[in-house]
């Protein structure tokens, strides 16, 4: 017994409805055709989009209702779907479960070499067999769906593994280059941003960094007193105005003296 997907162009042409006549009936239509022997039979069914089932052992049979999203309504409305694609969905796994998850996120080169292909191949099937073990763990955890990882953050959470494990990051200091392509995002809300578990517990770079006993003192605070006590306010009178720069000197010696004992240290 046997169930999969076919492609209809590999049939001499059955007795089917047209792409373009089938796309007017309902959402939910089906249709079958079967060989002369009665041992194949093929299905073809319109959800999203045009659907071809064949199968050895079951064909329209009954129908059920399965939920499906409906851009128009805006709502999840109730869809007829065939018993073959219900058996064929229950059952499905292995090699058609693998090739699903790897066409989502596979890795694309310009290079032609089957060598090259070959290798980027095996390291998608490696990361998507992961991802699946992944999901097993999960479920024999009792882990609810909506806390595990998607098959993308777990792609990047591998790869950010694989990138930053034994390695010490260090920010750079000063400007940004001006031949950088992507301009620094500064987000609205600060975020805590914590490494994945594998960068966390590897044991470099999470020390605290000495100075020696040599501390320092802020300027902040200096140049923001600096720029509001030498700004002249200039709605004050002359008399005012004169008490006013009189203090203002004052202040101003005061801040030489402090810059003059910052310097010494």
């Amino acid at each position: 017994m046997a169930a999969c997907t076919a492609r209809i162009n590999r049939f001499s042409k059955p007795s089917l409805l047209s792409d373009k006549d089938m796309n007017k009936k309902p959402r939910g239509f089906s249709q079958e055709v079967s060989s002369f022997d009665e041992d194949v039979t093929v299905v073809k069914w319109l959800d999203n989009k045009i659907t071809h089932v064949a199968s050895n052992f079951v064909d329209i049979g009954e129908k059920d209702l399965v939920k499906r999203w409906c851009k128009k309504d805006k709502k999840c409305i109730d869809v007829e779907r065939p018993e073959v694609v219900r058996k064929y969905n229950h059952a499905m796994g292995g090699v058609d479960l693998l090739d699903q998850c790897m066409s989502y996120y596979r890795t694309f080169i310009k290079s032609k070499k089957w060598t090259l292909r070959m290798i980027f191949h095996a390291s998608d099937l490696a990361v998507v067999q992961a991802y699946r073990e992944y999901q097993t763990d999960n479920a024999l955890l009792n882990i609810a769906k909506n806390k595990q990882l998607t098959l993308l953050h777990f792609r990047r959470q591998v790869a950010e593994s694989l990138v930053l494990r034994n390695k010490i990051i260090i920010g750079k200091r000063g400007r940004p280059s001006g031949s950088s392509p992507i301009p620094q995002i500064i987000p609205r809300r600060p975020v805590e941003v914590r490494p994945v578990a594998d960068i966390a517990r590897d044991g470099v770079g999470h020390f605290p960094a000495h100075d020696e006993g040599l501390g320092t003192r802020c300027l902040t605070q200096y140049l923001l007193y600096r720029r509001a006590l030498l700004s002249t306010p200039p709605y004050l009178d002359k008399q005012k105005q004169s008490g006013y720069n009189a203090g203002r000197n004052l202040t101003a010696k005061c801040i030489v003296n402090i810059k003059e004992s910052l310097e010494e240290l």
